[in-house]
């Protein structure tokens, strides 16, 4: 493939963008519920960044009727119109990217590879400059072995993967990388520690991470100094040192401490790290660590749910507020006084029920981006000036969403049978109760939480009708660690238990009627689904899996989780080891108990969850003549990407809950 036509070699499509962008606030979308296209349409813009002069901004855009292709477009900093747009290859993808200094920007790339239609990262970094002149693969397998002609520089193929360690630039154009060789080692490897020049790729190893697959943090001085490992996804170690080419010291082992402890990143003297603590039945903490001492302090616990992320001052040098999760989102500010703090609550102030936020700031820190969303909002983009306090509307993600039309979120808590504290999210449509109602377990399982924000698929359902309940069971995110660690082994049993329980207490609340339910996820989702309809069978009318695990056995043996040795780790401990005991403990091994109504749906090249597990449970529904709907479709992975193949599946599940439950009859012009 050419690099000639390469999103960071040139800059074409100029003005593209402009008919995109409105000086207004967003106006209200057309009366009437979106349609399924509409909801499924991606977003219009995202990674909206300001660059660190304040001149321009970025963001990136869909290219039209191409999905596997996007836009890298730089605006102008005071009129918001386009001044380049800078195009991804043929079959590319941009990536995460971010700034490096007042006109250069460094990037990641992904790729259609085969007939599959999911792109996947190559682990190679790009540049380019805001003019779109001096573009540049800067790492990667397919570096040149000569002089590039175009750009003056020399990278040297290697077969390995790169990711910034820092969003700051250091020294004379560098930023710092960790680098992982491509290797067959089921254990992984021990990533580089290396410098990389924006301007040429030219790289320089200053180290190596103390463990294999570590991810590492550096102070702003451009010192490695923490690094931690997730060992098989449920244990954590962690290591401090005084500096680069200082000897690694671990300071914690959970498996040993009972004690996560992930760094996240260091304050303004570099003196001290912040760090997220796991500790037994309680929610995450976010503390200050002395790295040389092990000694924390407390900053932040919520009442129940884990800390999400930490906000960074405008200078980049410490951290200014805590996204906080207790029901929905909010913020808890590290210091009261500050500016930033003092500017986010007025700005709050003028968009009540929602969560704003600075998102990125130009290097003097006079001007920012300030994202705005919520439950019923996909997200605002202003640009604000942090002297006079305007607020100047940029774009929306989603500007034919209308947030008045949008179904709210709430929180709910309930408790589990054995007294479990359980939390969660209702929807509840237009009308009155009781509604035909959708439990919607989340995928993962462990470490993933459903949140309040905006989900296409919740607003969807609820805009036709139904009530979409969704609890995080044992074994989800975002409650404490041992939250997560009640669910290892539960599946089918106490984890399936919350669900159930939790859709008995929405009949009982009045919110459902008991014969008009229906139980649909994705991936763990469509496991629990189908296992829903097993162990319940009188409870749910119908259910629906996609991409879903319908064999534990097949998840062992046979899903790429289990291709590394610490996915094999995770895989035991999460289902266990007994084959007998995990043929109890899938739908397989239930089939003859279903009643329910079924609607299957699967990628025919899905990596995480094979698609053996699609043909072995239609083969046994055949076997036991169970009903039941199917929609495949060959080129997909796990969950389907191509916006068409959306749309037909969503078209599917309207029709199969609307003959089953009912709801709101719209689907006969759904996709229009």
């Amino acid at each position: 493939m050419s690099y000639g036509r390469s999103w960071l070699l040139g800059a074409a499509m100029l003005g593209c963008c402009g008919p995109l962008l409105a000086q207004n606030a967003p106006a209200p979308a057309a009366k009437g519920a979106p349609s399924i296209a509409e909801f499924e349409r991606p977003q219009e813009f995202s990674q909206v960044k300001i660059s660190p002069d304040g001149k321009y901004f970025s963001a990136i855009l869909p290219m039209p009727h191409k999905p596997h292709e996007n836009i890298l477009a730089i605006l102008d900093g005071k009129t918001a119109k386009v001044v380049r747009a800078i195009p991804s290859s043929a079959d590319e993808l941009i990536g995460d990217y971010q700034w490096t200094s007042d006109d250069r920007l460094i990037g990641t790339v992904a790729v259609k590879r085969g007939g599959l239609d999911t792109p996947s990262g190559t682990g190679e970094l790009y540049a380019v400059n805001a003019d779109g002149s001096g573009g540049t693969l800067l790492f990667g397998m397919r570096g040149t072995s000569s002089e590039d002609s175009r750009t003056k520089s020399h990278v040297q193929q290697r077969a390995a993967a790169a990711f910034l360690i820092s969003d700051e630039t250091f020294g004379d154009n560098e930023v710092l990388i960790e680098t992982y060789d491509f290797s067959d080692d089921r254990n992984g490897v021990y990533p580089g520690i290396e410098k990389l020049n924006v301007m040429n790729g030219q790289t320089a190893r200053i180290g190596v991470a103390p463990a294999r697959n570590a991810t590492l943090i550096a102070d702003h001085a451009g010192q490695v100094r923490a690094a931690y490992t997730q060992d098989g996804f449920t244990e954590m170690r962690l290591w401090t040192r005084a500096g680069n080419g200082q000897p690694w010291t671990l300071m914690n082992d959970s498996s040993k401490s009972q004690l996560q402890i992930q760094p996240i990143g260091f304050n303004r003297d570099n003196s001290q790290l912040y760090v997220q603590v796991s500790d037994g039945d309680h929610p995450d903490t976010i503390e200050l660590m002395d790295p040389a001492s092990g000694k924390r302090n407390r900053i932040y616990q919520g009442s129940f749910g884990d800390p999400l992320r930490l906000l960074p001052t405008a200078d980049r040098q410490d951290y200014y507020a805590i996204v906080t999760a207790d029901g929905k989102l909010g913020l808890h500010f590290i210091n009261e006084n500050g500016r930033e703090a003092q500017l986010t609550k007025a700005l709050s102030a003028n968009f009540p029920g929602e969560l704003a936020v600075f998102s990125s700031f130009s290097r003097d820190g006079k001007h920012a981006i300030v994202h705005v969303s919520s439950d019923r909002n996909p997200g605002d983009y202003y640009l604000f000036d942090l002297d006079t306090h305007n607020a100047q509307y940029l774009m929306s993600a989603r500007k034919w969403i209308d947030p008045q039309q949008m179904r709210p979120m709430q929180p709910i808590a309930l408790q589990a049978r054995d007294g479990l504290a359980l939390h969660g999210f209702l929807t509840l449509p237009a009308g009155s109760k009781p509604y035909p109602l959708v439990v919607l377990p989340h995928g993962g399982p462990h470490g993933i939480a459903d949140m309040w924000q905006y989900d296409s698929e919740t607003q969807l359902l609820a805009s036709r009708g139904y009530a979409v309940l969704q609890v995080n069971y044992r074994g989800s995110g975002g409650y404490g660690r041992n939250f997560q660690q009640r669910g290892y082994r539960q599946w089918g049993l106490s984890m399936q238990d919350d669900l159930t329980d939790a859709t008995r207490w929405a009949v009982q609340q009045g919110y459902a009627d008991a014969g008009h339910v229906c139980i649909y996820g994705g991936s763990y989702g469509g496991y629990a689904a189908l296992e829903g309809v097993v162990r319940e069978p009188d409870l749910y009318k119908c259910a629906v899996g996609y991409a879903g695990v319908y064999d534990l056995r097949v998840q062992l043996d046979h899903s790429d989780t289990q291709t590394t040795n610490t996915g094999v780790d995770y895989l035991h401990r999460a289902l266990g080891d007994d084959r007998g005991d995990l043929l109890r403990r899938s739908p397989l091994g239930g089939v003859e108990r279903i009643k329910a109504n079924i609607l299957l749906a699967h990628g025919g090249e899905d990596p995480r969850v094979p698609f053996k597990n699609f043909r072995e449970f239609t083969s046994a529904l055949d076997q036991h003549g169970k009903h039941y709907e199917t929609l495949v479709e060959p080129q997909e992975g796990h969950g389907f990407y191509l916006e068409a193949h959306r749309i037909e599946f969503y078209q599917k599940l309207l029709d199969f809950l609307g003959q089953n439950i009912g709801g709101t009859n719209m689907t006969a012009s759904a996709s229009k």
